[in-house]
């Protein structure tokens, strides 16, 4: 652990590209900005009325979104616009989200009618809309490494979930589907993306980005290495830590409340270490993670922890090959 800092109560964390983290909080309507090293940069009450909202937040704006309305402001709290909309409670999971990219743009999930919809971040100016697949669903946003295309994926409930890279060109949203259940994480290259297992789906998998082709999958049960019990059951939840790693937490108590976290090789999917914290680690800890090698984990203490992999991992070879 490199860092760690107590916060109120957290509903939800995600990466905030140019500046941190960011943090929203379950019991009050409040986000908080960290920065890459969780000091706390800004806190702030979310412009907006309902306690339960998603957030973004990019180097200038800040954005929420709840089932009534769209708001952005400044890193100083101040409200640069806002667009009422009304979505009714329609089943579950039905939740709005947004995303702030790299280039100025407001990605907005809307589940009734399932559009994603894209924003000028500044102005409010809508630049286009479309139409999803999915029925309302939760979306959770993944940036491409290039800036300029956004991954996504849309859970809804016990359905198998969809996922999307959708990109804007000619001011026109355009995207194409991406294999596999849970879309989370692209390589640093972009070129490969870490896909979740779901339902009947009880795999992890590495795709190609370009043909959603399987470059490596592994089940539950064939997680290869692995010293201990290997009575275990793969979650949905996990994070592609590095080019090299993939964090994921299997269960390690019959109801779920509890998850042991193992690292995996990208290249084979192979166990190479179980992750020993010193502290248990409950149900979806994984929060977020930077690509690079850190990962953030939550709890039922509130309290934010920044983990670092140590220069070596395992006892492979920089390149090697495995033997098939």
């Amino acid at each position: 652990m490199i860092a760690d800092v107590a916060l109120p109560p957290v509903r939800s964390i995600s990466q905030a590209a140019g500046v941190g983290w960011l943090v929203t909080h379950a019991a009050e309507s409040s986000a908080t900005v960290l920065d890459a090293g969780l000091r706390i940069v800004t806190r702030f009450d979310a412009p907006v009325r309902a306690q339960r909202f998603m957030a973004s937040a990019g180097q200038r704006h800040l954005a929420a979104v709840t089932l009534d309305e769209l708001v952005v402001c400044d890193h100083l709290g101040q409200v640069l616009w806002r667009r009422e909309h009304s979505i009714p409670r329609a089943g579950l999971p039905c939740t709005p989200n947004c995303h702030l990219d790299a280039q100025g743009v407001l990605w907005v999930y809307l589940p009734t009618g399932d559009e994603l919809v894209a924003y000028d971040a500044a102005t409010g100016a809508e630049l286009d809309r479309a139409r999803l697949d999915s029925s309302v669903g939760a979306a959770y946003f993944f940036p491409h490494p290039d800036g300029e295309r956004l991954g996504l994926h849309v859970g809804m409930g016990q359905d198998a979930p969809l996922s999307h890279l959708a990109w804007l060109a000619g001011g026109r949203i355009h995207g194409r589907d991406l294999p596999g259940p849970f879309l989370n994480g692209f390589t640093s290259a972009g070129d490969r993306y870490l896909a979740l297992p779901h339902g009947d789906v009880a795999e992890i998998a590495m795709r190609t980005v370009s043909t959603g082709a399987i470059v490596v999958a592994r089940g539950s049960t064939e997680i290869e290495g692995r010293t201990g019990d290997s009575d275990h059951r793969l979650m949905e939840a996990a994070a592609l830590v590095s080019d090299d790693f993939v964090l994921v937490a299997v269960n390690t108590d019959d109801d779920g409340d509890f998850e042991r976290h193992l690292l995996l090789s990208t290249r084979s999917l192979r166990w190479q270490a179980d992750v020993d914290y010193d502290l248990d680690m409950t149900q979806n800890a994984i929060a977020a993670t930077d690509g690079q090698g850190r990962w953030l984990t939550r709890g039922p203490d509130a309290t934010v922890r920044l983990w670092q992999l140590p220069d070596r991992v395992t006892d492979e070879i920089p390149g090697q090959l495995d033997l098939w």
